[in-house]
């Protein structure tokens, strides 16, 4: 069993690195990872572990077309769907229970504060960012007002009900929430959103109007020979969220239990 985590922390980590440094992951990682997962619950099958090698196939199938609907639909990459499907599939259970759960629980929480320190990330590389941002916040005054006007009121009702500690964390954690969806707004807009002319087309890019899929080098080809300009489509290199995950429920389980 603990070879095969190991094995799933290598590949999805190197799956992890490739995203981050082309934003494409070879089809060969996650074919790997998955027949590997399956033949080594295949043979703790014949050995007498035939419910390790049920869950493998179900539970890592079910992610396999979850994801892939969400690929389908425009919301996430293919390899986000491959690679998570994968982790499944190679670790079906863990300490006597089933991974998902844990997992997936996991998953909200690492992915949340990825998404924060990514979008800050790019803040940072691209100074404009921050400009659009007061910008944005000048042309939606009206609303954030009225959030904020809330937001007040409820801090208000637990100084005077007396209401424990967890209730100021909730407020502070919706206040943040309401700016960051405002800064990540500007970050579609001005960082994942761009106008290039065809010629500085390559392949790999991702069409706005596209899924989640690179252009190949003959699309490039007729692209250029049709049009001008095009608009272009970045998105979060997401699939370091998976590995960091992994390594997370392993160590330290449910962060459910430790936040309890």
């Amino acid at each position: 069993m603990i070879e095969m985590i190991f094995l799933a922390v290598l590949l999805s980590s190197i799956a992890a690195f490739w995203d981050l440094l082309t934003t494409e992951v070879p089809d060969e990682i996650p074919a790997l990872m998955i027949s590997s997962g399956v033949f080594f619950w295949y043979i703790r099958w014949l050995n007498g572990d035939a419910a390790a090698f049920v869950y493998s196939l179900l539970i890592g199938t079910a992610i396999l077309a979850a994801g892939l609907a969400l690929y389908k639909s425009g919301k996430w990459g293919g390899a986000d769907a491959w690679i998570l499907a994968a982790i499944f599939y190679m670790v079906p259970i863990a300490n006597s229970r089933i991974f998902l759960v844990d997992y997936m629980y996991n998953l909200l929480i690492v992915s949340s504060a990825y998404t924060i320190v990514y979008a800050i990330i790019l803040g940072l590389l691209n100074r404009n960012v921050f400009h659009h941002f007061l910008n944005d916040l000048k042309a939606n005054a009206r609303m954030i007002s009225v959030l904020l006007m809330c937001l007040a009121a409820g801090f208000a009702l637990i100084y005077l009900y007396r209401l424990p500690p967890p209730f100021i964390s909730i407020i502070i954690m919706f206040t943040f929430l309401l700016f960051f969806w405002r800064y990540a707004q500007v970050i579609e807009k001005t960082v994942f959103t761009k106008r290039i002319p065809t010629r500085n087309l390559k392949v790999g890019d991702v069409l706005q109007s596209m899924i989640w899929r690179g252009l190949t080098y003959e699309e490039v080809r007729k692209i250029r020979k049709q049009k001008k300009t095009v608009v272009i489509k970045e998105g979060m290199r997401f699939v370091p969220v998976f590995p960091i995950t992994l390594v997370v429920t392993i160590v330290y389980g449910n962060l459910l239990f430790l936040i309890l």
